[in-house]
């Protein structure tokens, strides 16, 4: 096989593998953007449908919670690493996506329901599950892939430690909390397969 024609096929292959890495965060990433947009241009406060802690009616602002964000800003800083991080989690298999951000956003939702002492919105809750799931597999699993990804996620967003610390007027830290904690128990329950 000719070089060019190599490389041709080796660069096609590249594309559609970073087409399947990317798909599923983009789309989560796109409804939070068109969440926030509908919120922008419907008049009805969205945020209203977020997390209420302990309360009944509270429970079911769990999966809706990450996708609802207090303005422009607040939908910034969790866009990029939501999408980045999801991204890395993705390198794991489609499946695995899927159900740990199905599981994060319940176990840190049902954690920010009991904890917090406000209303709560964003993803920034997820953002941190993502992390501590990513640095907590590379822990327990110690396999080349795992320590590569956890060593990607800590240089890029390593100081997201300090989101734990923070304790400002309207920033959840119980949320920040909630799925640092999430992201922790769920590398134990739900363990990256080793194939993948």
């Amino acid at each position: 096989m000719p070089f060019n024609t190599y490389f041709s096929v080796y660069n096609r292959r590249m594309i559609n593998n970073l087409k399947q890495f990317i798909a599923e965060p983009l789309g989560l990433v796109a409804i939070v953007i068109v969440a926030y947009l509908a919120d922008f241009i419907i008049p009805i406060d969205f945020n209203r449908f977020g997390i209420h802690p302990r309360s009944i009616l509270g429970l079911f602002g769990i999966p809706l919670s990450p996708f609802l964000h207090g303005g422009f800003g607040h939908l910034f800083s969790n866009v990029l690493p939501l999408f980045v991080l999801g991204v890395l989690i993705r390198t794991y298999g489609r499946g695995l996506f899927i159900s740990s951000t199905v599981a994060l956003i319940a176990l840190s939702g049902l954690l920010t329901w009991v904890l917090s002492s406000a209303v709560v919105v964003g993803a920034s809750g997820l953002v941190f599950a993502y992390w501590t799931y990513l640095i907590t597999t590379a822990i327990r699993q110690k396999t080349v892939k795992t320590i590569i990804i956890a060593g990607i996620t800590l240089l890029l967003y390593g100081g997201l430690i300090f989101g734990l610390a923070s304790f400002r007027e309207g920033v959840s830290w119980a949320g920040h909390f909630s799925g640092a904690v999430a992201g922790v128990l769920l590398a134990f329950i739900m363990p990256i397969p080793k194939s993948a």
